[in-house]
């Protein structure tokens, strides 16, 4: 009952009106037997009834909390105020246990009002999601719930409507705000052939769209059920508390037993019990993070648990992928080398027959280079993507490879004229591909990206925030690599790399003390976000992959959450070691209180509400505190 905060998996809906009004009809007996009590015609049974059914609605409750949480050997803060009524009873003060039951219901109801609001982010996110859509079906409109709409299925999304599924628009052109999944405030425009995402606003046209996801296969279902799950997710600070709180029943027991012991009034021992209950110490951390969390949710940061977090407060270097990372991840063919006696429609087409079922930016680069020469693709079989290399597949039965250099054989296999082209491709900082067929370089394609417009700003705010080692690491060759990186103002660059030298990086990284974040597309970065400290994807908005792989995804590609994601892990350190400092400091106070009998019972019980109160407030502030106060002076926005 009272204790039910200590595990944020295990909260229930809250604040509810039953919970309320049997609080208050308990409180109402109590009073109502204290002043008949008072009155010489009331048959004295009467008053001394009313009072225990007070106590029977307010009090029981707790102590089969207690009894519970015995039985489960789990840290429960109820059995100090269950002994504490016990004794209270004992001693023939049955009012007294019947409004100290009430002012602690009472005060446990208040906690989860305020606390609430640390969740308000989620619960909006499910508010969210519409329960009907207009589903079209032999050109008639009919409007069924959502839960009926299958992947496959045409719906009818109107000017303020939501969009009900992940979708492909099949006909019309609007403006969608899609700020409760991205965090992006502008809204964007959506044509024909452009994905929608569930949950995001039609903001002024009529689209027809083609259902690609429902349910909780979704964009949108994913992010609430990321945003949930995060919750159990404890961080390091709320586990140690955990093992605090172990200690506090047995502390606090003995406190009151010397009380007693001292004193000789039992009273005090009671009022001890009470004051000794360390909810507010246990509500330290969780609120904070649930907090923390969900402003990260709306920030279009997806965290997946509190630890990870907490992680990013103490990350020292910070290492980017190079692709769709610190560049738009949008490349586009700007040059294709040919052999002799081969079209550059043939490089452009064999090419785009093996890379048509990839996901990599480089890949989407050559399909739109052959939709733009209007080049047919034709099926591949047996497509095989290497990490970091390129992608193999049979085209018209010959085997086709894609990628990079060392992938295709090595310089040493091209021809002189590819080897020239492939040095200019090289010296102007464009990424070359070479194609090969029967194992025979036929040509390469020189992809550029252009760097992302707040790369250089991200980069600048990081090290303002006292990150001491930034630097990419990248597959591509040295003169990009390192053109980018002075461009962005990258302190360190490795050219050239093959996943598992990213992964021997970062051991050596680590291996010296430091820890790492690193920042990549969740696509081909895979084992680089498992290894780091704390791995952070792009393109977390429809891509499976960021989030699962990654302990963080940023929903929008926008690498410019990075110094808010740092700032906002930090503050919720400090709030925890504020939530912490507070929670000792009433316990402490109001258990010496309690001890030489300045606290009666009563007061003792007040005296703990207000503690765990303020401890909750602490905590919400992480949801509402303006952007700018999450960074030092340097490094605000």
């Amino acid at each position: 009952m009272i204790g039910r905060f200590s595990s944020l998996g295990a909260y229930k809906e809250l604040f509810e009106a039953k919970e309320l009004a049997l609080c208050l009809a308990g409180g109402a007996l109590a009073l109502a037997g204290f002043l008949a009590g008072r009155v010489e015609a009331v048959p004295g049974w009467l008053p001394v009834a009313l009072v225990w059914a007070s106590l029977a609605v307010n009090g029981l409750p707790i102590v089969i909390g207690a009894v519970k949480g015995l039985i489960e050997r789990q840290v429960n803060v109820d059995e100090l105020v269950s002994v504490a009524l016990i004794a209270s009873v004992i001693q023939g003060e049955i009012l007294t246990a019947a409004v100290v039951s009430f002012i602690m219901t009472l005060g446990a109801l208040v906690e989860e009002l305020v606390s609430d609001s640390a969740r308000r982010s989620i619960k909006a996110l499910v508010r969210l999601a519409p329960d009907t859509a207009a589903r079209l079906a032999d050109g008639r409109e009919e409007t069924v719930p959502v839960s009926e709409i299958a992947v496959g299925d045409v719906v009818l999304v109107k000017p303020g409507e939501r969009i009900p599924v992940d979708a492909v628009i099949v006909a019309g052109v609007t403006e969608v705000d899609e700020s409760s999944i991205t965090g992006e405030s502008l809204p964007r425009t959506r044509r024909e052939g452009d994905p929608v995402l569930a949950g995001t606003l039609n903001y002024n046209g009529v689209i027809e769209a083609r259902a690609t996801k429902v349910g909780e296969d979704t964009t949108f279902g994913k992010v609430i059920r990321l945003v949930t799950e995060a919750e159990v997710q404890k961080p390091r600070a709320a586990c140690i508390v955990d093992r605090w709180a172990t200690w506090f029943t047995p502390t606090v027991l003995a406190a009151a037993g010397a009380a007693w012991w001292l004193s000789g009034e039992a009273s005090r021992a009671v009022a001890v019990l009470i004051a000794g209950c360390p909810c507010a110490l246990i509500m330290a951390a969780p609120t904070a993070t649930v907090a923390a969390i969900g402003r990260a949710a709306r920030a279009g940061i997806l965290v997946k648990g509190g630890q990870y977090l907490e992680e990013a407060a103490r990350i020292d270097t910070v290492l980017f992928d190079k692709t769709g990372t610190l560049t738009r991840g949008e490349p586009r063919v700007d040059e294709v080398l040919a052999a002799e006696a081969v079209s550059a429609d043939e490089v452009v087409g064999q090419a785009a027959c093996v890379e048509q079922n990839c996901g990599h930016p480089l890949a989407r680069a050559v399909l739109r280079a052959a939709h733009y020469a209007r080049i047919t693709v034709r099926k591949a079989e047996r497509m095989l993507a290497e990490i970091g290399l390129g992608v193999t597949a049979l085209v018209d039965g010959r085997p086709v490879a894609v990628g990079s250099v060392e992938f295709c054989g090595g310089e040493a296999a091209l021809t002189a004229p590819l080897r020239e082209g492939l040095t200019r491709i090289r010296e102007r900082g464009a990424t070359p591909l070479v194609v090969c067929r029967d194992n025979e370089p036929i040509g390469v394609l020189s992809v550029s990206d252009q760097v992302r417009p707040v790369a250089r700003e991200t980069v600048a705010r990081l090290k303002a925030l006292g990150i001491a080692r930034l630097g990419i690491l990248s597959g591509d060759h040295e003169k990009s690599v390192m053109n980018l990186a002075a461009a962005v103002g990258l302190d360190q660059a490795w050219a050239g790399l093959k996943p598992q030298d990213k992964l021997d990086i970062l051991a050596r990284e680590q291996a010296a003390g430091r820890r790492v974040m690193f920042v990549g597309d969740g696509v081909n970065d895979a084992p680089a976000l498992a290894r780091a400290n704390v791995g952070v994807a792009m393109g977390a908005a429809g891509t499976d992959v960021a989030l699962e792989t990654a302990d963080i995804a940023l929903a929008n590609d926008d690498i410019g959450r990075l110094p808010l994601l740092i700032g906002l892990s930090r503050r919720m350190l400090t709030v925890i070691g504020v939530n912490i400092g507070l929670g000792l400091a009433f316990n402490a106070l109001a258990i010496l209180g309690g001890g030489y009998g300045l606290l009666s019972p009563i007061m003792a019980s007040l005296v703990h509400n207000a503690g765990s109160i303020v401890v909750v407030l602490s905590s919400a502030s992480l949801a509402f505190v303006p952007e700018a106060w999450l960074f030092p002076k340097k490094a605000r926005p």
